[in-house]
This record gives structure tokens, sequence and C-alpha cells, in this order.
């Protein structure tokens, strides 16, 4: 049945249940007048009213198998869901498109606040061929006095996900010294207790929460925290050290350490480390027994004096003191292979000379001090600070 005829079959089965209804209504009993001025009620046949009812339901029901019916409700009272004789939330409620795909595509359901102008609907010219040149929402909200952003030279949606939001625009006092300040949120959600979360996102292999291409892609304006969990395997088990796959081209990951690692340009990653100054201490001293020439001394760094035990590693001054020949130290990580790099040069006779070193913490945490093969001497290693 095309659709002009179901319009006028609707409305020729319309026009009969006002009919029906008229007659049934006038055949429940009206009051009459007697010759003495009595009221009664007219004699009427129940099979007339039970004739007629019927009829009246029928073209109800035809009606409604005619056309759909929309989802609506008077004010104060609740939308039917599910089951109409039912209200059931429980059981779906199904919105579908008028036309089968492909169509030009639209809002299922759009709502919008006050303000919102005419103009923000998407306009009903967008692509019919898949993939579009730009997707709209299932389900579409436009805040009070916002507006669908330009793209492609026309308004649309913003982005590709079922559900979108256009926040509206608002003015809100947040104290001196900024005093007000405008606002828009095109989504926001809210989580109650220490451990909820306002929104989150999930994916299996992509990425469960994106940033925009905003001025600020993510901010943190609650208390300015920012929780990251720790990597994890195939098999959900945390990760020490930097992850095993390839890296995109910008990436921050956390491992079960605490440590931070961002992806490097060309691929590969690198560990964000941060140098710690401290109050300098001396952490190590050969006086009164000089270091004989070709020596190796170990000094634990790692977990003394407020060092934590993961530094990486030491920032300080080495002491060369009263050495007996012209010579130099080196400080290099334990355990690696001694170079050609010298920490400190000095020269016979001196009573002392120092030089700021920064070197990597080696095997537990500790550095090796070497001596050159002239002579022997006293030294001495103060500490200003750690890289963790």
């Amino acid at each position: 049945m095309g659709a002009t005829k179901k319009t006028d079959r609707i409305a020729q089965l319309t026009a009969q249940v006002e009919a029906l209804t008229s007659r049934l209504n006038a055949l429940e009993a009206p009051v009459e007048a007697d010759q003495n001025g009595n009221g009664h009620k007219a004699p009427q046949s129940r099979r007339d009213l039970l004739k007629l009812a019927g009829a009246a339901a029928a073209g109800a029901a035809g009606s409604i198998l005619l056309r759909s019916v929309p989802a609506a409700a008077t004010s104060g009272l609740p939308v039917v869901l599910g089951n109409s004789t039912t209200n059931d939330s429980a059981t779906t409620t199904d919105i579908f498109p008028t036309t089968a795909p492909p169509s030009a595509p639209s809002p299922l359901f759009q709502a919008t606040g006050q303000g919102v102008l005419s103009t923000t609907t998407v306009p009903a010219t967008a692509s019919t061929t898949p993939p579009l040149s730009q997707s709209v929402p299932l389900i579409g909200a436009i805040g009070a006095g916002g507006a669908l952003p330009d793209v492609a030279g026309s308004p649309d949606y913003p982005g590709f996900a079922p559900i979108q939001g256009v926040g509206g625009v608002t003015t809100i006092d947040v104290g001196p010294p900024e005093g007000t300040k405008q606002y828009s949120e095109g989504v926001n959600g809210y989580g109650s207790g220490a451990t909820s979360f306002g929104v989150t996102g999930e994916s299996d292999v992509g990425y469960g929460v994106a940033g925009g291409s905003g001025g600020i892609d993510i901010a943190a304006l609650g208390h300015g925290r920012l929780l990251q969990a720790a990597l994890l395997d195939s098999n959900d088990q945390t990760l020490p050290g930097p992850p095993a796959y390839t890296a995109n081209d910008f990436e921050q990951v956390r491992d079960v350490n605490g440590i931070l690692w961002l992806s490097k340009l060309g691929g590969g990653w690198r560990r964000i480390n941060s140098l710690i100054t401290v109050t300098p201490f001396r952490i190590f001293d050969t006086r009164p027994t000089k270091k004989g020439p070709n020596s190796m001394t170990d000094i634990q760094i790692a977990g003394v004096g407020g060092i934590p035990a993961d530094a990486i590693g030491v920032v300080g001054n080495l002491t060369a003191m009263a050495p007996t020949a012209d010579g130099f130290l080196t400080m290099f990580p334990k355990g690696s292979a001694l170079n050609q790099v010298n920490s400190l040069n000095y020269t016979r006779g001196i009573s002392a000379l120092s030089n700021h070193v920064q070197v990597g913490l080696g095997t537990g945490g500790k550095v090796t001090v070497y001596v050159s093969g002239n002579g022997s001497t006293n030294f001495l290693f103060d500490v200003g600070g750690y890289i963790i």
C-alpha cells in the first residue's frame, strides 16, 4: 500500500472512530425529562452498545496497525518504554530509521536546548554513499545556546561516535582572581565516591578515550590529578620496563614500578627521568687512608641518605685531596667497562680539587671510582641530587 493510500485510509478510519464514539456516547443513557418534569434514562439496547464498542475498538486497532505511534507523554508523566501495556524499561524500545540504508544520515534522536537555531540541524544533503564523509550520531544533543560546528562547509556533528553532545555556553563565577568565565561542555560525567569515574572508555586494541583537537585536548579541572594504570601484558599482568609493542607517534605508558615511558620519534621508548635535588651531604671519604694507583673503589648510592632504592643516577662533587703524583679520577656505573673519560684531573702538591659529576648507577645501585696509575690519593664524594 502506497504512502498516499495509507494516509487516506488512516483518515477514513479516524473519521469512523470519531463517529462511532459519538454514537456510543449518545447511547450511554442520556437524561430525558418526562411530562411531570422528572428526569429519567432512556432505555438502551445492550447489544447496540456492545456492537458500537467493538466497532470503535476495531477501528482504533486498525488505525494503530497502519501507522507508527511516536513516543510521547503528557507533561509530568513518563514516556512509555518497551511494552506499551506494562511500561517495562527492561523491554527494549527500538527506534528505527524511516528508510532502509543507504539513506541520508540523520540522528535517530536529537535533543536541543533553548536558543538553538534551526540551522544547527544536520543538512539533508549529507552523503549517502558509504563510507560517509561525516558521521551523524544515533543520539545527538545540543546544549542551550549551542551550535553545530562547521564541518566541510556545513553544520554537522563534530565526530563519529554514536552518541555525541555539542555544548552550549554558560557563564560561571569561579571566584577571584579569574572572576566569571564562559564554559561549554560537550560531554560531562560525574562519579560519586573516591573510586568512581565520571567518564570512562574501553577498547580492545584501540583507544579507550581520545583527546580532541581543541586548544587543550585533555584537561584535569578537578584537583588536577590524572590517574594512569600500569602497563599490562596480554594476560592482564603488570609489566616493568618499556612496552614490548611498537609505539605510536606519541604514547605514554606507566610500568608496574611507576616509571613513565615515552615513545621516541622513529620507534622505541625512552624513560622519563627526573633530577631530584637534596640537601648536600658527604656519602664517601677515603681519609685517612689513600687509595693506591690503578685502584677501584665501589660506593653505595641507592638507598643511602634518603636516595631511593630505585634511583638510576647521582649528581654531586668528586674531590681529590693531597695526591702523590699527577693523575686523574674516573667515576662510572659499577659493572660497566672502564673507559678513557676522566671525571677529575689533578696535579701533585694540591691540597684539594673538586669537579661536578653526573653518573648513572650500576650494579646494586653503586658507582665505581678509579684512581689512575700515576700515584695514590685521597678522595671524597658529596651528593647534591639523584636521578629517578
